[in-house]
């Protein structure tokens, strides 16, 4: 990967759990803490993201498909079923209260 590459993708990375923090505060549920609520989105966030980044990577190479993310309508395709189950997942999590255990018998 070129530095250029690295560098930009770092920046995207790191300018998306910036801009992150204000919608965590919004969609959180009132029993949840801010910190623990956006630890829970960026950590399944990123979790989900790339699971499903290298199962659809496969699955396009297995079916000889690769060649097609070249252009930008696959790509975006591509992108958007990467990241919008991880921003759902993250996002419904962050709007769970939070876990308490069950009183001792």
């Amino acid at each position: 990967m070129e530095n250029g590459t690295f560098f930009l993708a770092l920046f995207v990375w790191i300018a998306f759990f910036i801009l992150a923090i204000p919608l965590v505060r919004r969609i959180r549920h009132p029993d949840q803490r801010p910190l623990a609520a956006y630890l829970i989105f960026v950590s399944l966030f990123t979790l989900v993201a790339g699971i499903l980044f290298a199962l659809l990577s496969w699955l396009a190479v297995l079916l000889g498909l690769s060649q097609a993310l070249e252009r930008l309508s696959p790509a975006v395709v591509f992108l958007v079923l990467v990241f919008a189950p991880a921003f759902f997942v993250a996002t419904w999590q962050a709007r769970k209260p939070r876990w308490r255990r069950p009183p001792p018998p």
